[in-house]
Parts: C-alpha cells; structure tokens; sequence
C-alpha cells in the first residue's frame, strides 16, 4: 500500500490514535505506542478515553494528517497550545500541510 493510501484509510477510520499513529510508524497497530510514558498505567481505559489523554499530555509530537475528523476536533480541544505548534511544524517539515487542509475542509 502506498503512503498516501496508508494516511487516507487511517484518516477515514475511527481507530484509536495510538493504533493509527504505531501502525503509520512501525506497519502493526498496537495500543500503546512503544515509547509510551503511560503505558503501564492502571487503570486501563476505553479507547476514546485513551485518544484524548495522548492528545492532551503525549510528549512526542503527533502525527496530525492522520486523525479522523472527530479525533481532529478532539485534538483541538485538549491538545496544549504549545505542543499544538510542534505538531504542525512537523507536519509543514514532512509536507503535510496540504493533507492537512484537505482533511479539514472535508469535515
């Protein structure tokens, strides 16, 4: 599968973030990512709960051409300002930013 086909189907599915991003980077969907700081904590939480805690305090940059458009919405209520910036910078250096536009004017 191409890259573009990958980031459109991961787009356009309700997947758990860390299943898309951890499937984007690594080719298998885990939950949670690999590197994850959080990822022994107890409880375990639904999946949906799990999105909006990456989106809030993950330290790594997130991967914004791959939420869906809920997840987006999602992104941009808890994701903190400062880390907002980060995520869009990356996306502007991988050439993204189009994608990026494309998949907000869809929603």
């Amino acid at each position: 599968m191409e890259s573009w086909e990958l980031e459109r189907n991961l787009r356009n599915s309700s997947m758990d973030y860390s299943l898309k991003v951890t499937r984007y980077l690594y080719g298998v969907a885990r939950t949670p990512c690999p590197n994850c700081p959080f990822k022994n904590e107890d409880p375990p939480v639904p999946l949906i709960e799990k999105t909006k805690k990456c989106f809030q305090r993950c330290k790594f940059k997130i991967i914004i051409w791959i939420p869906s458009p809920e997840q987006l919405h999602l992104y941009e209520q808890v994701r903190p300002p400062e880390k907002k910036k980060e995520d869009i910078e990356l996306a502007i250096n991988e050439g993204k930013i189009t994608l990026i536009e494309e998949s907000l004017r869809e929603s």
